[in-house]
């Protein structure tokens, strides 16, 4: 039997719903004790749906656990960063979700907190761990390295007003992440402009000499994939789409194509793994296709006066694949892996405190430079 690390589970909303139950249970080297909530009835529904020995609405109950070694924090942003210090001082390793904090300040004392406990945190920055990025960087590393870089990531329904809770703190933060570590390299400039709120470009510089550009739109579709990347290394490159597919150029001793089978939801029906597997690309835009007709087809429903709002969710929900789960960003394999570096006394590869805190001052930079039209350096 494998070995395991003990887990408990702080936040039982969305993200871990959709994330983090399905990959703690799933993971070999993870033993998932407790979970956590202060919402008694989403608790009881979580405890009701996966069997974990406890539950409880106080989070103190589980730092003064000492049978539980890690926690997986994911709560509100605005608690991460407090919680996460306040594991470390019980002696816990923490995994806590992106955006650690909504300031660079915040991340800086979870920094300092990890240094004196001497504990492990890693962040939810997990695409570090899917598997088309870790070999399109396998790819690029051995052709000299990305020198230009183009990242889309599109969603919908987002158009945050504050600028606290925009889109550049909580999710083009993933993509500064992303960006150093196929780099290798610190950014040491950065220039936002804005077509309107929520819809942004970036322009970085790294200190080695590499450019890359961001496509930043809360404006997208859902036949849309969410996020694309194309790298060109010193003679060629690679795309990889969606996290399903990743394409070489000029690289012979690399195939010039490899497929990545993705994630079966248990909330959700498994076909969409198997398509991923055989057909990359061609099945992630099949199936947004899919689902942007679904959709409008519902909504036609809805203007007929046929069916209500709430059976167009239903309908949707239970046809259209958790996107973020379908496709391998990584998540169950960052978390497992943190997991087998804390038995086996290893430094885990996983993004850290300090990448968190990286990633922050990016994303405030950004967020200056759109304010002041004008090129921030860092």
């Amino acid at each position: 039997m494998t070995e395991q690390t003990t887990f408990a589970l702080i936040g039982t909303g969305r993200l871990a719903q959709s994330q983090h139950l399905p990959n703690l249970m799933r993971a070999p080297h993870v033993k998932l004790q407790t979970i956590c909530d202060t919402n008694e009835e989403l608790l009881a529904a979580m405890h009701a749906k996966y069997p974990v020995p406890q539950a409880t609405t106080d989070y103190r109950e589980v730092l003064a656990d000492p049978s539980i070694q890690a926690v997986v924090i994911a709560t509100r942003e605005d608690m991460q960063a407090k919680l996460t210090i306040a594991a470390l001082e019980a002696g816990k390793h923490v995994y806590v979700e992106k955006p650690l904090a909504n300031t660079s300040e915040e991340c800086q004392a979870v920094v300092d907190a990890q240094k004196r406990s001497g504990k492990h945190v890693a962040l939810g920055l997990n695409r570090r761990f899917a598997p088309a990025y870790r070999k399109a960087r396998e790819a690029v590393m051995a052709h000299g390295g990305a020198h230009n870089i183009h990242y889309r990531i599109s969603e919908t329904a987002w158009h945050w007003h504050d600028p606290m809770r925009s889109r550049v703190i909580t999710e083009v933060c993933h993509i500064f992440d992303i960006l150093r570590w196929f780099t290798d390299s610190e950014v040491s400039s950065v220039y936002c402009m804005e077509a309107r709120d929520d819809d942004e470009a970036f322009a970085l510089q790294f200190e080695n000499g590499a450019i890359a550009t961001i496509m930043s739109t809360g404006y997208s579709s859902t036949d849309l994939p969410k996020e694309r990347i194309e790298i060109i290394s010193d003679t060629g490159g690679v795309i990889v789409e969606e996290f399903a597919e990743l394409r070489t150029f000029g690289y012979s001793d690399f195939d010039h194509v490899y497929r990545f089978a993705g994630h079966a939801h248990p909330d959700q029906e498994w076909t969409p793994k198997y398509l991923l597997a055989q057909s990359g690309a061609d099945a992630v835009h099949a199936l947004r296709r899919m689902a942007w007709e679904l959709q409008e087809e519902a909504k036609e429903n809805v203007e007929d006066k046929s069916c209500s709002a709430q059976d167009v969710r239903d309908y949707v929900n239970t046809r259209v694949p958790i996107w973020n789960y379908m496709g391998d960003k990584g998540w169950l394999s960052a978390v497992d892996h943190f997991a087998q570096c804390i038995l086996e006394g290893r430094t885990p590869e996983t993004a850290t405190a300090e990448d968190a805190w990286k990633a922050s001052c990016i994303a405030h930079a950004a967020i200056r430079s759109r304010d002041e039209k004008n090129i921030v350096k860092l």
